[in-house]
């Protein structure tokens, strides 16, 4: 880690003692994905931080971005991780600070991040009978900017948790159809579908959520983190 990486990570840690937050280099991250350093993401980070704002109060997401899809290291990676599945990816941006819900995806995800973020993560196995419960099983990883990460497929996750006040900002990169809208006839008995190819629970807090038919399956204390003041 660089050394402001390293400031970054003790400052954070210091405000949160209440959770282990760990590195990506710790043993026990190997079990949720994979870190990439051979990509230059010199283009990639440009267009996103010219074309790509942050908002103050909301998240938002883009499923396929058509300018990002088009830089040629984006489809490297692409290359490199999906082997010719074709792929797509768009940026998603926001304010988070916890972990109000989880989901996972047939095939791996692949993050590609501008901003310094926590991610809260669990596995298949700990969701058990529909039910996560993230405040004893879930870990904590700080996520440097500028890092391209795979998230395995059997990775519980979820949008990250900011670091700094002014929100987070990175790139989604999944199989192509992934988190969108299903068939309008799309018939299936598994209640955990909730677009194409995402499954997903939330916690009791999310009231929106669970007003649009999403079943509460997050269980526990909601895991929050404290981000940076100004």
């Amino acid at each position: 880690m660089q050394k402001d990486e390293k400031v970054t990570l003790a400052a954070i840690q210091r405000i949160n003692p209440q959770y282990q937050i760990q590195t990506l280099t710790a043993p026990e991250f190997a079990r949720y994905g994979q870190v990439y350093s051979q990509y230059d993401l010199t283009a990639i980070n440009a267009y996103m931080d010219k074309r790509i704002t942050i908002p103050q109060d909301k998240n938002f997401y883009r499923t396929s971005n058509s300018e990002l899809e088009a830089i040629p290291e984006l489809q490297k990676i692409g290359r490199d991780i999906y082997a010719g599945m074709p792929i797509q990816a768009g940026e998603c941006v926001g304010q988070s600070t916890s972990l109000s819900a989880v989901e996972f995806h047939q095939g791996s995800e692949v993050n590609v991040f501008q901003t310094d973020v926590v991610m809260v993560l669990g596995k298949r196995s700990d969701f058990v009978a529909g039910e996560f419960a993230a405040d004893q099983k879930a870990k904590l990883f700080f996520v440097p900017r500028g890092t391209v990460v795979e998230f395995y497929s059997d990775t519980l996750h979820y949008s990250p948790c900011k670091v700094h006040p002014t929100g987070f900002k990175f790139i989604v990169m999944v199989i192509k159809g992934t988190n969108q809208p299903l068939p309008a006839n799309f018939k299936s008995t598994n209640p955990l579908i909730v677009k194409q190819n995402k499954f997903q629970v939330v916690h009791a807090t999310r009231k929106d959520k669970i007003a649009q038919g999403i079943q509460v399956g997050v269980t526990g204390k909601l895991v929050a983190v404290n981000p940076l003041e100004k």
